[in-house]
């Protein structure tokens, strides 16, 4: 474990999951879809000066930690598409697809690429940074379609498989970056929470320690920064969350993966009990989803103190700090004004001062 010593140094501290809304400006500085002509799209000095606004934005918020607003992604799972060939846009509903997906072997052509967008972030603030990796069974689940990826990966767990070398790369690239946080971000284990998601699969054991295992592997040998692993039922904006239901299933899970911190949402009613909070190992910290992140209502700062003090009733506060309950905009079809986040990060950091003055 490589806990940061400057983080742990703010007493609750506040910060983002990841994604902040795109503004159309951004949205349209980046190709149809992603790739070479992307990732080349995405660092003209034009996006720079972008992600410099993302980034003053949660600075003027009072966030204690920032991030690119993963401005120069389509989603967070299509850097991918950016760092390595083998994506094709894939725009079907029937099956539902998420913009691509895998049809052809990957060849990395932009190796380090999360490491340069680190780099910028680091440079560009003062304040603790985090930079997110989307982990291999997310993408196996999400880009590899039975009837467009065989014939590049005959089988979704040998796309996996293969995913796990290029993301260990991205991540012994960012540790040298100074990024205080990188977080994995993983989902799909989180619905696996829900019963009626759950049953879709013949083995959910078997998707459990896969997800887990192949984690693992890509934080194989990573040290010198802090990790950590991000759990949500997604964020599908105003149609609200995409599984129901507490952490109990996927605990022991959660329990084998080889981070620093756990980052998890509580702000929603289907979120299940933060007594779970009490099951997890002592040696880990606590990203406490305090903050809605889905709909247009702003929590007030007393709301999002009450839901950190329930927590403090299960488990030490000097391990807790805050964040919304998911990245605010995963993708460029969410459709949210930034004053939105911004007033609702604005009461996150007022809730920090608070909590710090009361217990810190």
């Amino acid at each position: 474990m490589t806990i940061s010593p400057e983080y742990t140094a703010v007493p609750f501290a506040s910060g983002v999951v990841g994604s902040l809304p795109r503004p159309l400006m951004v949205q349209d500085m980046l190709p149809d879809v992603p790739g070479p002509e992307s990732a080349k799209a995405a660092a003209s000095p034009r996006m720079d000066a972008a992600v410099r606004y993302a980034i003053a934005i949660q600075e003027q918020a009072g966030l204690d930690l920032v991030s690119d607003g993963e401005w120069r992604r389509h989603a967070y799972t299509h850097i991918v598409a950016d760092i390595a060939t083998g994506f094709s846009a894939d725009l079907r509903e029937e099956p539902r697809r998420w913009g691509i997906s895998v049809t052809e072997p990957m060849e990395v052509v932009n190796p380090g690429l999360i490491a340069q967008e680190a780099r910028f972030l680091v440079d560009a603030t003062d304040r603790l940074t985090k930079v997110c990796v989307p982990s291999p069974y997310l993408l196996g689940v999400r880009l590899w379609e039975e009837a467009v990826s065989t014939k590049a990966y005959p089988t979704r767990d040998q796309f996996i498989d293969a995913l796990v070398p290029i993301l260990h790369d991205e991540l012994l690239a960012l540790r040298d970056t100074g990024v205080t946080v990188v977080q994995i971000d993983e989902p799909h284990l989180c619905v696996l929470v829900d019963p009626e998601y759950r049953d879709s699969f013949e083995d959910p054991r078997y998707e459990m320690d896969l997800a887990a295992d192949t984690i693992n592997q890509v934080l194989d040998g990573i040290d010198g920064v802090q990790t950590a692993l991000h759990l949500c039922r997604r964020n599908w904006g105003r149609q609200g969350w995409g599984a129901e239901g507490g952490y109990e299933p996927i605990i022991e899970t959660m329990k084998k993966i080889n981070v620093d911190q756990y980052v998890m949402e509580f702000s929603i009613p289907v979120a299940g009990d933060v007594a779970i909070l009490r099951e997890l190992p002592e040696d880990k910290l606590i990203g406490l989803g305090a903050v809605e992140c889905r709909f247009e209502k702003i929590d007030a700062t007393d709301e999002i103190v009450a839901r950190v003090e329930e927590a403090i009733k299960h488990v030490d506060p000097a391990r807790l700090s805050l964040n919304p309950d998911c990245g605010f905009a995963p993708g460029l079809a969410i459709d949210m004004p930034l004053e939105e986040p911004y007033l609702k990060l604005k009461n996150e950091a007022e809730a920090s001062r608070i909590l710090r003055e009361r217990y810190g």
